[in-house]
């Protein structure tokens, strides 16, 4: 019922309830639509080239066999001193379940944390990511992270 509520609709209103109650639906609808769970857990995993460090962040629950059920994928590059744009590039590959995840020239490297993908069930053998850091005027310095099941 609040979702159908207009702008205008609750400015011409004066029932305070109303107004009130439509807004904290809207200030909770970001919160709602937060999908994780009360056992979920964030792991980091990071790599690092030519002062440059690249991280994925991985927020899933685990089930004791390997990652389980993975709610999100961000990234993170630290370009340190380096100079160079926002044309860094991830692969992002889980070799049991989920076709691989390709940024191209797009990645930023601004020290926050960026979405690459997710939801899924990841597969029970690795994950490989890989980043192609963006470095002007020279050569692009890389890495990769191998991600396995204990």
């Amino acid at each position: 019922m609040i979702s159908t509520l207009t702008v205008y609709q609750i400015r011409k209103t004066t029932n305070r309830f109303v107004i009130g109650t439509a807004a904290m639906a809207i200030a909770c609808s970001g919160i709602a639509l937060t999908p994780t769970t009360a056992n979920a857990v964030i792991s980091y995993y990071s790599c690092s080239k030519g002062g440059f460090t690249g991280t994925i962040v991985i927020d899933h629950t685990p089930n004791g066999k390997f990652l389980g059920p993975v709610v999100r994928i961000n990234y993170k590059i630290d370009k340190g001193r380096n100079r160079g744009g926002n044309k860094a590039n991830i692969y992002y590959d889980d070799k049991g379940a989920l076709t691989q995840i390709t940024t191209g020239d797009t990645s930023i490297q601004d020290n926050n944390q960026h979405e690459l993908g997710g939801p899924y069930i990841p597969g029970r053998q690795k994950i490989l990511a890989t980043f192609i850091f963006d470095k002007s005027s020279a050569p692009d310095p890389s890495c990769s992270i191998t991600i396995q099941a204990p």
